[in-house]
């Protein structure tokens, strides 16, 4: 067990078994820094490879009805040379009651969501509110303002 303020459940070993509701309470329970900290390297990766492979286990179909919309996710700190260095992308395609996530750049997108692994995580997980993390600008969303306030309710971690 890990107590507060400790991530050494962020690793790579064990961090894909994870169900998401303990994932969200780990989440919550370790501290901003540590979380930014761990958030690097290999670790990083598997951790973003998570969260966007299990986003069509979360989408709610009946919540997401009238929802049609290619979401690309931009998340800063890859490291890398150059300005497009610095940016892991990940585009989804939300529509008819289903989620896909693309593997290619589609041709747009309607709607831009950009930010740093430790607020996607919190934010995916239900342990910050996105509204406060574009506030905290900590999150940024271009595009399709009124799809974009509804994505935080067709996607669900955990029990409905």
């Amino acid at each position: 067990m890990t107590g507060r303020g400790g991530a050494g459940w962020l690793e790579s070993v064990g961090l894909t078994s994870l169900d998401a509701c303990e994932l969200a309470r780990l989440v919550d329970r370790t501290s901003e820094r540590e979380l930014r900290h761990r958030l690097i390297g290999g670790v990083r990766e598997i951790a973003l490879r998570e969260i966007f492979r299990r986003m069509p286990e979360y989408l709610r179909p009946a919540r997401a009805a009238g929802f049609d919309a290619v979401v690309a996710w931009q998340v800063t700190g890859a490291g890398g040379s150059g300005p497009a260095g610095d940016v892991d992308a990940f585009w989804i395609r939300v529509g008819d009651g289903r989620c896909t996530l693309l593997d290619e750049e589609p041709d747009a997108a309607d709607i831009s969501v950009r930010t740093d692994p430790a607020t996607l995580l919190r934010v995916v997980t239900g342990t910050e509110d996105p509204v406060l993390a574009v506030l905290k600008q900590r999150l940024s969303v271009r595009g399709d303002l009124a799809l974009a306030a509804r994505l935080a309710k067709i996607f669900v971690v955990g029990p409905n």
